[in-house]
């Protein structure tokens, strides 16, 4: 991410788990931590704001994820719904920037 709206909305995914998690401060390896994800999660954060904010791709959050076998959403397997769910949410109309 090196545009500064991507930065932006980088930022304010890290903010938004900071204040909602209670954290002292972010730690971009934290994605790593089951107890972090499953908190995260509780949240109410997706696995796109999590990526968003540890500036990773979603496949590393949802391989932390099976790794510490924690329940989630998984992506469909049929190629036009594939690509939908691997759409940056911007280009979906009507969705909005989820973090908090």
């Amino acid at each position: 991410m090196t545009d500064p709206d991507s930065q932006a909305t980088m930022q304010a995914c890290q903010a938004g788990l900071v204040a909602a998690l209670d954290l002292d401060d972010f730690s971009a390896d934290a994605y790593t931590s089951p107890s972090y994800l499953e908190a995260a999660l509780e949240a109410g954060f997706d696995i796109v704001d999590l990526a968003t904010a540890h500036d990773v791709s979603k496949r590393p959050i949802y391989r932390m994820l099976d790794r510490h076998n924690i329940e989630h959403e998984t992506p469909p397997k049929n190629a036009p719904a594939r690509r939908l769910w691997n759409a940056h949410p911007d280009t979906v109309p009507g969705d909005t920037d989820s973090c908090h």
